[in-house]
């Protein structure tokens, strides 16, 4: 399997009246003409929201299916019109076999333009070509976990407490591993008590497997042209959670201390530093220049795949802080060797970056 993710094959549509790309690669449109009212309707309406997260300080979201980020964006607006506290949090877990670029993103986002100033952020922190878990913070105390991978290699390794679910892959007959009894035991898995579902289609195989898996499954009206839709909610008990701690005091005010302050500052916790030193960056991370770079293995392994991440979520992190201290540049990685150089070629034989980020 390569490294870098496939890119959708899109086909795009010679009339105004749908603003959805057809998949060739699949064989489907990513969504329906209502587009979306759809999605409001058979996702936000199909899981309670928002009066399920009403009292809530924070709610978690799962979704198979990213698509072109319009769920995200009908969810956002909600957000912004319900949200629950000034300091609640939403949390969007998705799956995604092949990201659209922005640009993409962009041509369907504009048929809505009431959307249009969620679109330009969301836009803006758009997710990279890679493979594996890019987490972006997100205006309105919204974070989203994008899991760029095939579902069945992606889902067994996650672990979340998701209280709804959209599922929301291309239809079964054309995309069924995205459908699968083994897919949907693990949105059970990752599902807290009581978890809802919502899906467009009521073919029979999801119907079963979301049954087999714990769910309880209705049939309901449809929206626009299809007649029905499914709701599922999660019968099986789940152990309670304990609550986690809202104190948090953190040893070492360098910049791992200080990012990890960062960390617990957005999950609403106080924070205590100690340092020995009167000022924080005293220490190691007191250097004058620190280099932000990924290491990039040769090939694949899950210690590589791990590092990119990493580096993805320092270079929005660093952009997003504002700080003049941070700077984007290019770095430029010379052969030492014979030996390196060999590495060199594997590595850009089989990229796990894009060519907008890793260039020969």
């Amino acid at each position: 399997m390569p490294r870098l993710p496939p890119l959708p094959d899109l086909d795009w549509p010679d009339t105004q009246n749908s603003a959805a790309p057809f998949a060739r690669d699949i064989g489907d449109v990513y969504f329906s003409g209502e587009g979306l009212s759809e999605k409001r309707a058979v996702f936000l309406g199909g899981c309670g929201l928002p009066e399920g997260w009403t009292g809530r300080e924070s709610f978690t979201i799962g979704e198979l299916g990213f698509g072109t980020g319009l769920n995200l964006l009908a969810l956002w607006d909600l957000w912004r019109q319900h949200r629950p506290s000034p300091t609640a949090r939403l949390n969007y877990l998705s799956f995604e076999g092949a990201l659209i670029g922005p640009d993409d993103a962009a041509r369907i986002h504009a048929a809505w333009p009431e959307l249009g100033d969620l679109s330009g952020q969301l836009l803006a922190h758009w997710p990279s070509r890679a493979r594996g878990i890019q987490r972006i913070h997100l205006p309105d105390n919204i974070t989203l976990t994008l899991v760029v991978d095939d579902i069945a290699a992606a889902i067994p390794q996650v672990q979340a407490s998701v209280d709804a679910w959209f599922l929301d892959g291309f239809a079964p007959a054309r995309n069924p591993a995205m459908w699968s009894a083994e897919a949907l035991a693990h949105v059970a898995r990752l599902s807290a008590a009581y978890g809802r579902a919502a899906t467009y289609t009521v073919a029979g195989d999801v119907r079963r497997n979301l049954e087999a898996a714990g769910f309880s499954v209705a049939k309901m009206p449809g929206h626009g042209r299809k007649r029905e839709r499914l709701e599922a909610r999660l019968t099986t008990p789940r152990p309670a959670q304990p609550s986690p701690p809202r104190r948090v005091t953190i040893v070492g005010a360098g910049i791992a201390g200080a990012c990890a302050a960062n960390a617990f500052l957005r999950r609403g916790r106080a924070v205590t530093v100690i340092d020995k030193a009167p000022a924080p960056g005293a220490a190691a991370s007191g250097n004058p220049i620190a280099l932000v770079m990924p290491r990039l293995d040769a090939a694949d392994s899950p210690a590589g795949r791990a590092l990119v991440e990493a580096w993805l979520y320092a270079r929005r992190f660093y952009r997003e802080l504002g700080m003049d201290a941070a700077q984007p540049l290019d770095a430029i990685h010379l052969p030492r060797g014979e030996k390196e150089q060999q590495r060199f070629a594997k590595l850009l034989a089989d990229p796990p970056l894009d060519s907008d980020i890793l260039q020969p």
